[in-house]
């Protein structure tokens, strides 16, 4: 349970940081203070489902995004560095992106992945 509760604080810290905020502020906007929300990130503190959820809202991502991967575990028991994908690399770099602009664009971006996405069916 140790190694999960770490690399879920790892997931929290990575989201936190691509997507530009400051502990800070996403304490801020999940309702908590700043140190638990460092807590969290440092695996100091074992969140229940509901605090996890607030977090996951703040950071507008699906509480499942949170969790570490099945791979990322399985790595991380024998010893092997968890790698950041060339994807979450470029999803990083875009979330940092979009959350920078206003809602108007951000429904006119979503427009348009719509679009990309269905054309590719």
């Amino acid at each position: 349970m140790d190694t999960f509760i770490r690399l879920l604080g790892d997931r929290v810290r990575k989201l936190r940081k691509a997507q530009g905020l400051s502990q800070e502020k996403l304490g801020e906007k999940a309702g908590f203070d700043y140190r638990y929300i460092g807590f969290i990130e440092q695996a100091r503190v074992n969140p229940t489902i509901k605090t996890l959820e607030k977090v996951a809202n703040a950071l507008n991502v699906y509480l499942c995004d949170l969790c570490p991967s099945q791979e990322d575990l399985i790595k991380n028991k024998k010893g092997v560095p968890a790698q950041v994908t060339e994807r979450e690399k470029t999803l990083s770099k875009i979330m940092r992106h979009l959350n920078k602009i206003d809602n108007t664009k951000l429904k006119n971006i979503e427009r348009i992945i719509k679009i990309t996405v269905e054309n590719d069916n």
